[in-house]
């Protein structure tokens, strides 16, 4: 299993509307990625973190079965459609979306059933 974070930047003034097309991305992931393991999105919570990210980021926890899996998904219909139709909401480099990304190799940990569907 691969495992990843990463951060991305909702364009200024776009916090809804970009919430809205992850959640279908959410949405379209489960349906049509069954070795996604884990997508989950959050928004950033300003008050209590340190350092204290911006108002604007969205963080990423996702698993995949594997790297192939993971690649499939980056370079998949599911996702570049999404991108390409919701590139805007988001900050962008020369054109790309604007992205963080940290690979990770879980070594221990849980995800209690009560987290499902939260």
């Amino acid at each position: 299993m691969i495992c990843i974070v990463t951060k991305w930047w909702h364009a200024e003034g776009r916090g809804e509307e970009a919430v809205t097309a992850l959640k279908e991305l959410v949405l379209q992931v489960e349906k049509y990625e069954p070795d996604t393991y884990m997508y989950c999105l959050h928004t950033s919570i300003v008050d209590g973190s340190k350092p204290p990210p911006p108002a604007n980021e969205v963080i990423f926890l996702g698993a995949w079965k594997d790297r192939k899996a993971f690649d499939d998904h980056r370079t998949g219909p599911v996702f570049t459609n999404w991108l390409a139709d919701n590139l805007e909401l988001f900050v962008q480099n020369d054109g790309r979306l604007y992205v963080s990304a940290e690979f990770a190799d879980r070594f221990a940990g849980f995800v209690r059933s009560e987290a499902i569907g939260s």
